[in-house]
């Protein structure tokens, strides 16, 4: 059951909240806008790092028609663009509260797209009238044309899978719950669960739909273990290697301090399995 605490806000100021629902703004919008406002303001901060996965996932709108309605908010200056995304790092974007700036002219019904990183394509565009096993036989078809209609039948493939009850589409291909994601980067951190989650989809992508992982939580907590036992391993032999130059360092220190205390350069003893200084 729902139990939200009055103790956990985001803070919006009541100008705003009295001013927005007067312009004409549809009901997707409005839900971008309300996470927007939840990951900028929610948590203190005047902008937010937002792709375009996570706002679809987080508003539980299609990917297309979540990025027809953002780039409408993004050209009526109602959002704006802080920073493009920039390779792993998604786009971040802010909320334009100067309401005055809005540009309230009816926005043109074919907006630009904005640049997708992997995981955030569109989905696939209607194919012609000519069935794949007709364009398969060669019928006024080139090479790069076919190649092209292979892609599509595979990327139609993918958007066919049926998502997993209870379970959110992360990607094109990994499926998680809610708490499995949170569970995740509870323990291991958003950044690299979301690189494994991207990893796991791009193998996934150039393998058949029965070839895939059956449990994308499982997998995904063994790639990121092995990871970290690769990089505790090299941790390791780096600290050997510094720990054995620090005794070669050390017996000569403690050769060269016998010597001085002796006075005629001899070592005490008969140790011949120390490096010898000269």
């Amino acid at each position: 059951m729902a139990n939200p605490q009055p103790d956990q806000f985001t803070k919006v100021s009541n100008e705003l909240l009295e001013q927005v629902p007067k312009f004409k703004l549809n009901g997707t919008q409005l839900r971008i806008i309300l996470i927007i406002w939840r990951y900028s303001y929610g948590f203190g901060k005047k902008d937010a790092e937002l792709s375009i996965s996570f706002l679809a996932k987080a508003t539980d709108i299609i990917k297309r028609q979540l990025i027809r309605e953002l780039s409408k908010l993004i050209e009526m200056n109602v959002v704006q663009v802080v920073s493009e995304q920039t390779g792993t790092r998604s786009r971040i974007i802010q909320f334009n509260k100067d309401y005055d700036s809005w540009r309230l002219l009816e926005v043109t019904k074919k907006t630009s797209l904005p640049e997708l990183s992997r995981g955030d394509e569109l989905d696939t565009p209607p194919m012609s009238k000519k069935t794949p096993l007709d364009a398969s036989r060669g019928v006024g078809l080139d090479t790069q044309k076919r190649k092209s209609l292979k892609k599509t039948i595979k990327k139609e493939e993918i958007n066919d899978m049926s998502i997993p009850s209870e379970k959110v589409k992360f990607h094109d291909t990994v499926f998680l719950t809610i708490e499995q994601y949170e569970k995740l980067c509870n323990e291991f951190g958003k950044t690299k669960v979301d690189n494994t989650i991207e990893a796991l989809d791009e193998w996934q992508t150039n393998k058949k739909p029965n070839q895939h992982k059956k449990d994308h939580n499982k997998t995904i907590r063994v790639w990121i273990k092995k990871d970290l036992d690769k990089y505790q391993s090299s941790l390791k032999s780096k600290q050997q290697r510094n720990t054995e130059e620090m005794n070669i360092l050390n017996q000569f220190y403690e050769e060269g301090a016998a010597r001085e205390t002796d006075g005629d350069r001899k070592l005490p003893g008969n140790d011949k399995n120390r490096l010898s200084l000269f």
